[in-house]
């Protein structure tokens, strides 16, 4: 990707090659694989650090007039088939805490928004530049898809903590991912019920409402459910919730609902647990209950165990159009791990729930270890 008028000019990466935990990768942009290509409608959105030789001009030029003078500028985008996707930036949003921008953007056209801090690691703050794009062209492959060289360029204490010494951590060859599935269940029609007992409305009517509970009763699993946004820097998840991927679908919505919370006591060790024996055949077939600000409870039924996966594949490979796909994920180690384990469930069921029992209190526990804790502090 280039803006040439600010000299920025970067190969492309995948986002879910960040090292733990979850800390970008220097010398290149990285694009979050949640969203979508410049090729399909939605938003491409692309991630660089605040430095030099990456998206540091943006930062610069965002503190002179607001980033007036970003407005208008070019922005090429090229895709490892050789096409050029061509923008021009339209709105800069300072001191982002959240992804809200993305709510307000038509879902059928393309956009694209480059982000980066506005400060040094452990900054919450965020630059947000959107793009709207102009044209498109073909340029040969070798331009279009220039050799990637990312760096490691995680705070010490990060890498001391993880033991890395600057290397990119590497799947072990003993870890390789293993996928346990049942047959999938049938996808359901979906209907909405009212919470006051009215006749449901499909779904895909209305506003989203967003998950507030999970419960996997067999497993003696049962969190308040929070978003992910709010999670302290550097990324890392709070404990005694889960935290829900504000950026993918709610339960009453067609696509994946992307729920994680940490491999400890209270949370989802259970599940990590669970994978460790027979792995995870037992989870098959078992019910999960999400519940939702508005007062609904969706229950799921596991189908897919998924253990040392290093991406979010499972939300999306296979994923119907009409489905309604839950995901769990949990660590398999301690900080620093980069395999995760997860299982996928299908929606078989939606009934009204009580107020109370659907949105229990949430008491969010920062329990970062002390190296990621000390390491924000510019």
């Amino acid at each position: 990707m280039s803006v040439p008028d600010l000299g920025i000019d970067l190969p492309i990466v995948s986002g879910d090659l960040l090292p733990p935990p979850s800390y970008p990768l220097c010398d290149v942009a990285a694009y979050i694989t949640r969203f979508e290509q410049p090729y399909e409608p939605g938003v491409t959105y692309l991630s660089a650090h605040a430095q030099a030789g990456m998206f540091l001009p943006l930062l610069e030029a965002s503190l002179r007039n607001d980033g007036d003078s970003l407005l208008g500028l070019p922005v090429d985008v090229f895709t490892d088939d050789g096409r050029r996707f061509g923008y021009r930036i339209e709105r800069v949003i300072r001191h982002a805490t959240d992804y809200a921008i993305i709510s307000e953007l038509p879902p059928a056209e393309r956009s694209l928004i480059l982000q980066t801090s506005e400060g040094p690691y452990g900054t919450t703050e965020k630059l947000q530049v959107l793009a709207t794009p102009v044209d498109e062209g073909v340029v040969p492959v070798a331009e279009a898809a220039p050799q990637a060289r990312p760096r490691d360029c995680r705070p010490q204490a990060l890498r001391d903590d993880d033991g890395q010494d600057g290397a990119l951590p590497m799947p072990s060859p003993t870890t390789s991912p293993i996928i346990v599935s049942a047959p999938t269940p049938p996808i359901v029609p979906v209907a909405i019920p009212s919470p006051g007992g009215e006749a449901p409305a499909p779904s895909g009517l209305g506003t989203a409402h967003v998950a507030s509970r999970v419960v996997v009763e067999r497993l003696g699993i049962d969190l308040p459910v929070i978003s992910g946004d709010l999670q302290p820097p550097p990324n890392y998840p709070f404990c005694d919730v889960a935290a829900y991927e504000t950026f993918l679908a709610q339960p009453d919505e067609p696509g994946t609902t992307y729920i994680s919370a940490h491999a400890q006591e209270a949370m989802f060790l259970p599940i990590l647990e669970a994978s460790e024996r027979r792995d995870g055949r037992d989870m098959l077939g078992m019910q999960v209950d999400v519940y939702t600000t508005d007062a609904l409870r969706y229950r799921y039924e596991i189908w897919q165990v998924r253990r040392h996966i290093l991406d979010r594949a499972i939300a999306t490979e296979g994923l119907g159009p009409d489905e309604h796909r839950l995901v769990l994920q949990t660590s398999e180690g301690p900080y620093g791990t980069t395999e995760k384990v997860a299982v996928a469930a299908r929606l078989v069921g939606i009934q009204v729930a009580d107020p109370g029992t659907a949105t229990p209190e949430a008491r969010p526990r920062d329990c970062r270890p002390p190296g990621a804790q000390g390491a924000e502090r510019p």
